[in-house]
């Protein structure tokens, strides 16, 4: 029997058509991490398809359909990538005065000032879907509060401030204090003249060189601000010894325990 002409082009057609039909049947489109890719395989199942794809999908992203699903026409998978991290906002307060004095007793005028800021800091969990944002959420939060002193020396005349000393970051040291006024017979000279040459009054401090440099100035807890200008035969080491102006202001600081804030080198008071 004789096969025509039509019969064979609609043959070689029929099988054409069936290589295309078979060769789209697996052909699957994937859209992962910004790119668009032409994968061909006989595999139904999402997850398994990725798999022989070598394309990695981490826990936390979203394949669409799902990993476990059957892929069905139209055959095409997308993964979004999915991040979360976790961002810290600071507020700060302003700081607040809660305790403030001023004072001319010693050397100079001062003013004493114990501030108060509380800084709010909270955690936010940011989600993103393949780089954009799609999620913000508050995850904690927490309250510091902070406490600063402030020592500022003021104008003896316009009381302008001249200098900021902030105790909080001054170096300190727990000494013994005792005290001397003008005219004490331990003193040395009587207690009328610092060792530097200086009158003798309330402020001045006598010290251990070796362990407060003379021409310091300092700044003592319930005495106030100070000058190292002096030193003594029996203060030495962690001992300090403290100007008042007579012999009952010497009584309450015999052998007293202190904290000595080290504010910094100065040619004067």
């Amino acid at each position: 029997m004789k096969i025509g002409k039509k019969m064979i082009f609609l043959i070689f057609a029929l099988a054409a058509a069936a290589e295309v039909y078979h060769v789209l049947s697996r052909r699957i489109i994937i859209i992962a991490d910004g790119k668009r890719r032409i994968f061909y395989t006989d595999v139904k199942m999402v997850n398994d398809i990725l798999f022989k794809a070598k394309i990695k999908v981490d826990d936390n992203d979203i394949a669409e359909p799902p990993l476990q699903a059957e892929l069905k026409y139209p055959k095409i998978i997308k993964i979004i990538r999915v991040e979360e991290k976790i961002e810290e906002k600071v507020e700060n307060t302003k700081p607040k005065i809660i305790y403030s004095w001023k004072s001319s007793a010693n050397l100079r005028p001062v003013k004493y000032e114990k501030l108060k800021s509380v800084k709010n800091i909270s955690k936010i969990k940011v989600v993103t879907h393949d780089g954009s944002e799609v999620k913000r959420e508050v995850v904690e939060t927490k309250k510091e509060t902070k406490i600063e002193e402030l020592l500022t020396l003021l104008d003896k005349k316009s009381r302008y401030p001249i200098k900021i000393y902030n105790l909080s970051k001054s170096p300190k040291k727990k000494m013994i204090a005792t005290a001397y006024y003008p005219g004490d017979p331990l003193a040395w000279r009587d207690g009328t003249i610092t060792f530097l040459g200086l009158k003798m009054q309330r402020g001045m401090i006598a010290v251990d060189p070796k362990v407060i440099p003379l021409r310091t100035r300092l700044y003592v807890p319930g005495y106030g601000y100070g000058y190292a200008a002096d030193t003594g035969n029996l203060i030495k080491g962690d001992r300090i010894d403290l100007g008042v102006t007579n012999v009952e202001e010497e009584k309450p600081w015999m052998h007293r325990p202190v904290t000595v804030y080290i504010l910094g080198p100065s040619k004067t008071w």
